[in-house]
């Protein structure tokens, strides 16, 4: 039953990175392409960022309280696909906006596969998590370069045509199989509920190093592909970097566990926002859109080393019972809180100032947030909060 499990986990990541590849690189080409300011962009990327951010936290309650998060994740494909679907439906620059916005909430849900997953692990290795992680970063390596071509050949109307049926296939494999557990049956019926439901100190210091981390994320990705369009890239090279990128994911992640031989998880977060950091000043100077999108192999690097240690330093730091919503933390911090001033904040500089100041002024936030992650958290290995016994499964022979 458990390799049964492990297998559905490992083909949810790769279908989710499929879904996701012909959508997200290409929602700011496409914005652009419907007569968007770099400033009107940025604005309905921030207002992206707050609903996921005010979604990812409310579903995460959801799941660790009321409904298994494995149900939630299949009615999100199922709202995810609709939204899509209205993604190209003639109107207004604002309703587009607007629809864009909905689309995010409806996908917020799908955070919630992390912690099925280090659930999933607890009786492993959680290195293994990295190893089924990569998963996603294939599937959506193969995903935006076809999505790509074909968005340059036949338009960017086709997005809702590859999207909508990938997502619901998602969600028919997650309802096969991936089945929810049962109620958690806590060890210690002594312990203090004060105890349990404690945030750490060092979280939270944590969550403020990510929210920098997202800030310097929003305000460089999402308007590399406003630079690679203006140095005469398409959709097909926007397709491309994404996918350079995601190559570069894929052995990171499938080596970590032999890094974390060697390195804390804190100070692979600290390296990979150093090379960041490196990243982002060649994009100041680059004059090539190619030479721009084949820097994202670096940047898959970079965004391998600090994911999987962010997912991993959280589920040290969070009490056992609230690993759900200490993973939707970090994640609407990461994709949700600071996207907001990114993209807002990216987008302001890069129309008025130009894309080298935005590049320059991330470099420094971006050290800032690998510093933070040093100091906030601890040296040493966070000591494990016992899991909760399981209650049989009735799925269980």
């Amino acid at each position: 039953m458990a390799d049964d499990q492990i297998r559905g986990l490992r083909w949810a990541y790769v279908l989710m990175g499929v879904a996701d590849g012909t959508l997200l690189p290409f929602i700011p080409l496409y914005l652009l392409q419907r007569g968007m300011s770099a400033s009107g962009i940025g604005l309905v990327l921030a207002a992206s960022a707050l609903a996921a951010l005010a979604g990812g936290l409310g579903w995460a309650y959801l799941a660790d309280r009321r409904v298994s998060p494995e149900r939630l994740l299949v009615m999100a494909t199922v709202a995810s696909a609709a939204a899509g679907a209205l993604i190209v439906v003639p109107g207004s620059a604002a309703a587009l906006g607007v629809t864009i916005v909905v689309l995010t909430i409806a996908r917020s849900p799908l955070a919630l596969l992390d912690p099925i997953t280090l659930r999933k692990l607890r009786l492993t290795s959680r290195t293994d998590y990295a190893r089924i992680r990569l998963r996603t970063s294939a599937g959506w390596a193969a995903s935006v370069v076809v999505s790509g071509a074909l968005y340059q050949v036949l338009g960017m109307r086709l997005i809702p045509l590859l999207y909508a049926p990938l997502s619901l296939l998602l969600g028919m494999w997650v309802w096969r199989r991936l089945k929810p557990e049962a109620a958690a049956l806590p060890l210690d019926t002594a312990s203090s509920p004060a105890r349990v439901r404690r945030i750490p100190v060092a979280l939270v210091g944590f969550l403020g190093s990510c929210l920098l981390l997202g800030i310097s994320l929003a305000a460089t990705q999402n308007f590399l592909t406003l630079q690679i369009s203006g140095l005469g890239g398409g959709a097909l090279l926007v397709g491309a970097a994404a996918a350079f990128q995601a190559l570069t994911e894929i052995p990171t992640m499938g080596y970590t566990h032999v890094l974390t031989k060697h390195l804390s998880h804190r100070v692979l977060f600290a390296i990979g926002c150093a090379i960041y950091l490196v990243i982002f000043v060649a994009w100041a100077f680059v004059g090539s859109a190619f030479i721009a999108a084949l820097l994202k192999l670096v940047i898959g690097v970079a965004f391998a080393l600090t994911f999987v240690a962010a997912v991993t330093i959280v589920n040290d730091l969070t009490p056992a019972r609230l690993r759900a919503t200490g993973q939707a933390l970090v994640k609407s911090v990461l994709f949700g809180a600071a996207p907001i001033i990114g993209a807002l904040g990216g987008g302001v500089v890069y129309g008025s100032l130009g894309p080298r100041v935005m590049f320059l002024g991330s470099t420094l936030v971006v050290a800032a947030a690998g510093l933070i992650a040093v100091v906030a958290v601890p040296a040493r290995k966070p000591v494990q909060v016992v899991e909760p016994v399981l209650a049989p499964s009735a799925a269980t022979p």
